[in-house]
């Protein structure tokens, strides 16, 4: 006998091409074959009815297939009438596609299907398209969470939210007591999958945050043993909901986000293990900063476990899964970083899949502190602003050994020995003043900046009171977002009066020292040097537009050096200026001997 995972998906991807062979509209596949992959199971349970069975009439006669369409629809059992209710999709099938999706059926009716809901939703998950409904995570993050909710026999696990569904489908392989609340209401597919399963999960669609389905007697929400979200990223709540107005008392910290929301619910729905994932915004923006401190001062938060982009099939986004403990006591959080390749592996070319899942597990349990992994005490993560970023306390060797170099050194952080300019307001085409905007591509890998190009106008009250808002020589250029952390230092010779002076744009901020003890050269061969350039690496966040908190770069160590590094950092920096000059000119009397070259 065939293993079940593979007559399953083999099934599901027969179906798929025969719809496609017989035009049948993409959007509709999952839906159609997850129903006629439903009536299978139905069948071989004895569970169609009115003792209706599969059989080759109703391949030959469609009068016979409505007959069973319209008897599953007034069926008693909820889910049947809600799966097979949701529309005519099986009605308006062909007659041709409906003969050869019956006899595909009946090659497995005497086969053993022991997961047909765990193996239809894997290979939904690998058939995703950009016209599904939903972005699901690769099935082994489900896995994995599953795993960190740990033993489920004799307990109760609600799930929320439609990309939590592949974990209701494995949850209820091992429990009776899962329920999965969703807000999408074209989701007779969760019914569909709950009907597949060992034991059938219940279904309420309802938006758990305006309306909780699951609530008692007494109006007050009912409380789980283990709770999971896998939130819609980046979704913004509704006002009442940022204003806890709210009978429950959820949201007691002010939260914008659905996947913040999310987590308020949980921890009022359920008294055990919680595993949600977030974006990785989440563990380091300012927005979520209360729920954070929240999270880690009432000792809720256990793990941080950092997962790799390319693990969901909708976004490229970086996610992370916490692992939360609403009664618990801890006094220190895991970190766990599973990015690197012990514990991944490629999919496709864009997507990626977690393996070694039990190793994970034990990292997990452990206290030790690994390349990977590491316990964080609450006080610490207090001292760091309540940033819960992974790459905040896992250094790789590279920064592990600056970090020793700067253990052993005399230091002074940045803020003591510089100041911070911004550039000045401008708008196009208005006021007296020309000056010329500097940004990341006016910024050379060695030496002086290039002259910028692009130009604004300010009037004269604005240059008059923005006086430091222009660029003076050896002014160091900081890129805060963007091209973040690149930096270049402002030529000697840049004007400091009048038209057509120096400033920088939105994205920079400039770093100007201010004590005569302080070379300016020396400081920017410093955040030139492999040290330097270590620290600044480590303060670059964000997925889609990397930036730097300024408040950070603020307090970056600066090694305070010996008379011997500070002639070196000068003599360093004066030769990358002659070496341009140098490069310069030769480029310049190249491109004059080639113009005179068949010349117009």
């Amino acid at each position: 006998m065939q293993k079940n995972t593979q007559n399953v998906q083999s099934l599901v991807w027969s179906f798929y091409d025969l719809m496609r062979s017989h035009g049948i509209r993409k959007h509709n596949e999952n839906e159609v074959a997850l129903k006629l992959i439903t009536i299978l199971v139905l069948s071989k349970e004895d569970k169609l009815p009115n003792g209706l069975k599969l059989s080759q009439s109703l391949a030959e006669y469609k009068g016979e297939w409505l007959a069973l369409i319209d008897a599953l629809k007034a069926s008693e059992d909820s889910q049947i009438q809600r799966v097979f209710s949701y529309d005519n999709a099986l009605e308006d099938l062909p007659l041709p596609f409906i003969h050869s999706a019956i006899s595909t059926l009946l090659k497995y009716q005497d086969i053993t299907l022991e997961s047909p809901a765990v193996d239809s939703i894997r290979t939904i998950i690998s058939n995703f398209t950009s016209s599904t409904s939903e972005g699901f995570a690769d099935f082994s993050v489900y896995l994995l969470a599953n795993a960190l909710l740990g033993d489920k026999s004799g307990k109760t696990t609600y799930l929320m939210s439609p990309a939590s569904l592949p974990l209701a489908i494995i949850a209820s392989e091992e429990s009776e007591g899962v329920c999965y609340e969703t807000i999408n209401q074209s989701g007779m597919i969760a019914d569909a999958l709950s009907l597949m399963s060992k034991n059938s999960f219940e279904v309420s669609y309802s938006n758990a945050l305006d309306k909780p389905a699951y609530i008692t007697s007494k109006n007050e929400l009912k409380t789980f043993d283990h709770g999971v979200s896998f939130s819609p990223m980046g979704v913004m709540v509704p006002k009442h909901i940022s204003d806890n107005i709210d009978s429950y008392d959820r949201f007691i910290i002010p939260t914008k986000k659905v996947e913040s929301a999310n987590i308020l619910h949980l921890i009022k729905q359920c008294r055990g293990t919680v595993v949600v994932s977030v974006p990785e915004g989440f563990l380091y923006s300012t927005m979520e900063k209360d729920l954070r401190q929240y999270l880690v001062d009432q000792g809720m938060l256990k793990a941080v476990i950092s997962l790799p982009s390319g693990i969901w099939t909708g976004t490229a986004v970086k996610t992370s899964l916490l692992l939360i403990e609403p009664n618990g006591n801890n006094q220190s959080v895991r970190f766990i970083d599973v990015t690197g390749e012990e514990f991944i592996e490629k999919t496709t070319k864009r997507l990626l899949s977690l393996s070694n899942i039990d190793i994970i597990l034990e990292y997990l349990a452990s206290d030790k502190e690994l390349d990977c992994a590491t316990s964080v005490s609450s006080s610490l993560i207090q001292k760091n602003d309540y940033d819960l970023s992974v790459g905040r306390y896992l250094l790789d060797p590279k920064e592990k050994r600056v970090n020793k170099i700067l253990s052993e050194s005399t230091t002074v952080t940045l803020d003591r020995i510089v100041r911070f300019e911004r550039g000045l307001s401008v708008k196009p085409d208005e006021g007296d003043y020309t000056v010329l905007e500097v940004g990341a591509s006016e910024l050379n890998d060695i030496g002086d900046i290039s002259v910028p190009t692009k130009e604004a106008n300010i009037s004269e009250s604005e240059r008059a009171k923005n006086q430091t808002g222009f660029l003076q020589p050896n002014d160091i250029i900081f890129i805060l977002k963007g091209s973040a952390g690149k930096l270049g230092i402002v030529p000697e010779d840049v004007p400091t009066t009048g038209d057509r002076c120096w400033m920088v744009n939105r994205s920079a901020i400039v770093i100007r020292t201010i004590s005569d003890k302080v070379n300016p050269k020396v400081l920017y061969a410093y955040l030139k040097s492999d040290i330097g350039q270590t620290q600044i690496s480590g303060l670059i966040k964000g997925a889609t537009i990397p930036n730097i908190s300024l408040k950070e770069l603020k307090q970056i160590p600066v090694i305070v050096p010996s008379l011997e590094e500070r002639e070196q950092a000068i003599a360093c920096i004066d030769k990358s200026r002659e070496t341009q000059k140098a490069i310069q000119k030769l480029l310049s009397e190249q491109y004059a001997i080639q113009s005179e070259l068949w010349s117009l």
